[in-house]
């Protein structure tokens, strides 16, 4: 009585398979591996000058099968010709400040070639739609060729220390 660990339990779970895509910002393309095989190739569009998308690891934190972007939300107002509002379909989530996965069919002709977002990764629909349908939360997406950092925090951004630095904070 009032008293806990006691006695002995037992609980299992499954670990899913290692779903692993890998951006190279450089090259406008992503590499899908599952548990260490490609399964997919996928062009892609990332940020533009100015809105960068950041290097680093990062982790699908939501999924939704369409999302209503604003650029209020990132501090761009309605007169600045940056400015945009609509609907995307097959959005993941990567940080807290607004970096997602998703279909982007108004960049088509600059996927595999060019970067045009605002920070996103474009694909086409086909591919969006199939990488959706394959990803789950938790599944890791690492961006590799670009110039700007991910910040501590901005996301699920663990796997972005050592395990030295990490424990360290323990």
């Amino acid at each position: 009585s009032g008293t806990w660990g006691t006695t002995d339990d037992r609980s299992s779970f499954r670990i899913g398979s290692a779903m692993v895509s890998t951006v190279d910002i450089d090259r406008h393309a992503m590499t899908v591996r599952r548990n260490g095989a490609v399964i997919r190739r996928i062009p892609i569009t990332t940020g533009k000058k100015s809105f960068e998308t950041r290097n680093g690891i990062k982790v699908i934190m939501t999924r939704e099968r369409k999302h209503r972007m604003d650029a209020r939300s990132t501090g761009i107002e309605k007169d600045d010709p940056e400015y945009y509002n609509l609907v995307v379909d097959y959005a993941m989530r990567l940080t807290w400040s607004g970096e997602f996965l998703h279909a982007a069919p108004w960049s088509a002709a600059s996927h595999g070639s060019a970067n045009v977002s605002h920070g996103c990764t474009g694909m086409s629909m086909a591919n969006a739609k199939w990488l959706y349908d394959h990803s789950t939360i938790g599944d890791v997406v690492e961006y590799k060729g670009g110039r700007r950092p991910l910040e501590w925090g901005n996301g699920i951004t663990v796997w972005n220390r050592s395990f030295a630095d990490w424990s360290a904070g323990s």
